[in-house]
């Protein structure tokens, strides 16, 4: 079995990457920067979805192949389950308690979810992976947050999106992987809200 040290090597490093976006993120978010927050979670899930197919270009052995698998659930953890709902608490800072507790309810209640569905993903990684996904993969949960990020929602709107996507996240949902052209175009849709995030950071 790879040591902890020896898990630091090439073949995980976009999952690092991804790791380093979300807590970027909530750097960000602790600044009041919500452009430079929705283009760091929307870079996690480009590097994310890549990590896979980039780990496998340096060998397939079977223990480095299986805590990589642990590595990337737990590096989605942070940066997808918990980094946009609590990004998203650190940037509404809302004054109304009422309100205030539905956010940082909806902020557990998606970290929850989404650490339950890793869960379930590694549990069953390998029907998902030629069946497609059962439930919304969690970096696109965290993805519909960036692009609503765009928008600037209220805290009441927020608090709705968290608590939809994190339903969404452990319901029944069969979600066909993408692939080929699917793959192409889902690519997209985190560069465009990584470019419209930056753009508003440079104006």
């Amino acid at each position: 079995m790879p040591s902890p040290a020896e898990v630091f090597d090439r073949r995980n490093l976009l999952t690092f990457v991804s790791l380093l976006c979300g807590i970027a993120a909530i750097g960000a978010a602790r600044r009041g920067n919500a452009p430079l927050a929705g283009l760091a979670i929307a870079a996690a899930v480009i590097a994310d979805t890549f990590d896979g197919r980039f780990a496998r270009r340096f060998g397939s052995d079977p223990r480095r192949r299986a805590v990589g698998a642990e590595l990337d659930s737990l590096s989605d953890a942070v940066t997808f389950a918990v980094a946009p709902p609590l990004c998203a608490g650190l940037l509404l800072n809302v004054d109304a308690e009422p309100m205030r507790f539905a956010l940082w309810a909806a902020t557990f209640v998606h970290a929850a979810c989404g650490i339950a569905r890793l869960a379930s993903f590694t549990v069953t990684a390998a029907e998902e992976g030629s069946r497609g996904f059962i439930g919304l993969p969690v970096p696109v949960a965290a993805l519909i947050w960036a692009s609503a990020l765009l928008v600037q929602p209220s805290a009441a709107a927020t608090t709705i999106i968290i608590v939809i996507a994190a339903a969404a996240m452990v319901l029944p949902l069969r979600i066909p992987r993408p692939t080929g052209a699917g793959l192409v175009v889902f690519t997209l849709w985190p560069l465009a809200v990584a470019g419209l995030h930056a753009r508003a950071l440079w104006h």
